[in-house]
């Protein structure tokens, strides 16, 4: 009789299980919800990091562009990280023009770093030519250019893809993106000849002169 109970109490069990599962698969599926900060801030903080280098960056353009985009996490609930910091620095060399945005987030590990780094490293002068453009004659200096942005972050995948000639040194969570450039003046030639690299010539009569890329980053070639 007790063995008798017991089948009848495992049964019990079984019948309820697939009451369960009809009821459950009766039911009208319902999408399920996931916050993905991490990426989608990082994302967010290169974003306004290109917006300051293309207004002609600051610090005190870099702290209003953060306040900015903090209020609009308050009323559109993006799900920011807290920003503790974020300052800008720009160098120009005799042959490299570098613009450095940094921020320190508080994740939940602790302060982390989000950094955008733009490069643009000028070779030798190979030869110069002149070129009349709207009735201006024009010295050229002809040279190559390598010119690429590196995007840092804790939340990118370790990158697996050969490494591009990007002249910076940068880890295994970066990302390195070679962006189209152009000449908004229209004097200076330029071909690109490989992955973030460039056959240009520019004005001489410039200690730099200065591209844009298709974020309107400056692009500064920098020639002796």
């Amino acid at each position: 009789m007790p063995r008798r109970k017991g089948q009848f109490a495992l049964l019990g069990v079984i019948v309820l299980a697939a009451l369960l599962v009809l009821a459950a698969s009766r039911r009208d599926p319902e999408p399920a919800y996931v916050v993905q900060r991490g990426q989608m801030q990082s994302a967010q903080l290169v974003n306004l990091a290109r917006a300051c280098m293309a207004a002609g960056c600051s610090n005190d353009t870099l702290a209003a562009l953060v306040q900015d985009l903090l209020a609009r996490n308050q009323s559109s609930n993006l799900f920011m990280y807290p920003v503790l910091d974020a300052y800008y620095k720009g160098n120009v060399s005799s042959t490299r023009a570098v613009d450095h945005v940094s921020f320190t987030i508080q994740t939940l590990r602790g302060p982390e770093a989000v950094e955008v780094v733009v490069v643009a490293q000028a070779g030798f002068v190979l030869n110069t030519f002149s070129k009349s453009y709207h009735g201006v004659t024009y010295i050229l200096k002809n040279t190559t250019l390598t010119y690429c942005h590196v995007y840092t972050s804790p939340f990118f995948p370790p990158q697996q893809n050969t490494p591009l000639p990007c002249p910076v040194t940068y880890g295994a969570n970066a990302v390195v993106y070679c962006p189209r450039i152009y000449d908004p003046n229209g004097v200076a030639e330029i071909r690109q000849i490989g992955p973030c690299t460039w056959a240009v010539a520019v004005p001489g009569n410039y200690r730099d002169y200065t591209l844009r890329d298709e974020f309107y980053v400056p692009v500064k070639v920098v020639v002796p």
